[in-house]
């Protein structure tokens, strides 16, 4: 009986010592630190098609319209390496019965710059693509660069709370809470431009001169800390 009652005090001291331990700070602050950050996309994406069409009844062949893209790359002084075939297959065109069957191929390249876009467009002007359409820009150091903003939010937040806790006569303590509020990056997506570069899908209204710059893409952190007030 007294071994139990001994086992019972030995319990309940240590878990008192241990709510103890990790009771919160009576005295903290609170406050949240937002940063932003706006870089200019290395990583544009296009999609491009090629399909094989008629003029004046005569086919301009798949091989033909893909000889001459791969040309206007290198005109282009594009890397191949950037260069990945997305999907392939047929069409069925014309309004005849015995409707003729058309190839098609698709695409992705992938640009560094918008002046390595307009450079591109311009030399493959010729080629007679079905079409070429912007799908998305992106950053190669991204990963790092929203870090970045985040330690930046954080350190904000710090300055925040250091002048607020100086401006009634205390000091700041030890961080004892950071949460992370995730924010997502916006402006991957340029809108889905499309440029249509095959003379019977171009509109009449299609402007001939492309933008050689895109939207920056804003990154946005925040964060929500606590700290002991001295």
């Amino acid at each position: 009986m007294k071994k139990m009652s001994f086992l019972i005090v030995l319990m309940f001291f240590v878990f008192t010592a241990h709510a103890q331990e990790t009771k919160p700070a009576e005295h903290f602050i609170e406050v949240t630190g937002t940063a932003e950050l706006e870089i200019v996309p290395n990583e544009i994406y296009l999609t491009v098609r090629l399909k094989e069409f008629e003029e004046g009844r005569a086919k301009t062949t798949l091989e033909t319209i893909d000889k001459s893209f791969l040309n206007a790359l290198k005109e282009a002084n594009i890397d191949p390496k950037n260069l990945e075939l997305a999907e392939a297959g047929l069409l069925l065109g014309g309004r005849r019965r015995d409707r003729d069957v058309f190839r098609q191929k698709t695409y992705q390249l992938k640009l560094s710059s918008a002046a390595e876009v307009e450079k591109f467009l311009n030399k493959i002007e010729t080629v007679k693509a079905d079409y070429v359409d912007i799908v998305r820009v992106d950053h190669s150091e991204l990963t790092k660069l929203k870090l970045d903003v985040k330690v930046k939010a954080l350190q904000i937040a710090k300055t925040k709370a250091q002048a607020l806790a100086h401006s009634i006569g205390s000091e700041l303590g030890k961080p004892i809470l950071i949460r992370e509020i995730n924010i997502e990056p916006y402006n991957m997506n340029p809108g889905n431009v499309q440029y249509s570069m095959n003379a019977q899908y171009r509109e009449e209204n299609t402007p001939t001169d492309y933008q050689s710059s895109f939207k920056k893409i804003k990154l946005q952190a925040q964060v929500l800390v606590q700290f002991e007030i001295n």
